[in-house]
C-alpha cells in the first residue's frame, strides 16, 4: 500500500507543477503584444475615424490611367526570382 501512495506521489507532483506553471501572469512582453502594430496602423491613417466609418465617397484627385499603371506595375513588379539566383561579389581591397 506505501508503494502506492508513494507512486501517487511521485507522478503526481510533476503534473502538479506543470499545470501551476499555466496560471502564471502574461509578462510585459505578453501583455505589449500587437501594440506597435497598432500604433503604426493608427500613425498611418489620416483620418482615424475613417477606421470605424469608411466613406462612401468616391475618390478623387488622381488620374486613372496613374492609377492604373501604379497598380500595374506593382502586380508585376512586385516578385524578381531571377534577381535571386544572381551571383553575390564581396570585394576586399579590390580583389574578389
Amino acid at each position: 500500500m506505501k508503494t502506492y501512495q508513494t507512486l501517487a506521489v511521485l507522478v503526481g507532483l510533476p503534473v502538479v507543477v506543470m499545470l501551476g506553471a499555466c496560471t502564471t501572469e502574461p509578462t510585459l512582453t505578453e501583455q505589449n503584444f500587437g501594440d506597435s502594430v497598432r500604433q503604426m496602423i493608427q500613425a498611418q491613417t489620416h483620418d482615424p475615424s475613417t477606421i470605424t466609418t469608411p466613406s462612401t465617397e468616391t475618390i478623387e484627385g488622381t488620374d486613372g490611367r496613374r492609377a492604373g499603371n501604379v497598380l500595374e506595375a506593382y502586380r508585376t513588379d512586385v516578385a524578381k526570382p531571377a534577381s535571386v539566383n544572381e551571383d553575390i561579389v564581396i570585394s576586399v581591397d579590390g580583389q574578389r
